[in-house]
């Protein structure tokens, strides 16, 4: 297994019972021994729009801002906000994942956002996915999940729903109905 895998994609296998994480794919967003943390990027919050996330929080906006989708991002720290972007746009707590692919969590991103300013490529989540290294590796040695090159595309992929599974699977040249839920050794 790579040591870093900072900026790659997680596909979730079908052996994968937790069902938070069915047909998910997580864009790797931290990678050290003190924690891997990463963000689905499939997992739309139905319920939940950018106009309803700043009432929530006071921020006031334009009256014809660009009201966009929300996504889990996993079920740690769910009040939290995570802005993933491209482009050069910098905030105070602006992290570079990949080249053009940043993150940020402050709440100046989301000020821009309901003036119609700041990043254009974007996608914004509540809360996180969050591994301690050994539990992550151990996940990865039960085959729960495979690995991709995250790319702009596939992480702002729109519709970003389960076909966006399916799709990192063909990247991988894997037909999704020849997986298996259980994994052995030869």
């Amino acid at each position: 297994m790579d040591d870093n895998l900072l900026g790659q994609l997680l596909i979730a296998m079908p052996g994968l019972k937790d069902p938070r994480f069915q047909k998910s794919v997580i864009l790797i967003c931290e990678f050290s021994k003190a924690a891997i943390m990463g963000l689905i990027l499939n997992k739309e919050i139905v319920d939940l729009k950018l106009n309803t996330l700043l009432d929530k929080i006071k921020v006031s906006k334009n009256e014809n801002f660009f009201n966009q989708s929300i996504f889990n991002g996993g079920p740690v720290h769910t009040s939290q906000g995570f802005i993933l972007h491209a482009g050069n746009d910098k905030y105070k707590t602006t992290e570079q994942i990949i080249n053009n692919i940043s993150i940020t969590t402050s709440i100046e991103i989301l000020e821009d956002f309901a003036h119609n300013k700041g990043p254009e490529v974007n996608k914004i989540f509540m809360g996180c996915s969050v591994w301690e290294y050994d539990q992550f590796n151990r996940e990865m040695h039960e085959n729960s999940w495979l690995t991709l090159k995250a790319d702009e595309e596939l992480i702002f992929e729109k519709p970003s729903n389960e076909l966006l599974c399916s799709k990192c699977l063909n990247q991988l040249g894997i037909k999704e109905e020849n997986l298996v839920t259980f994994s052995g050794n030869a």
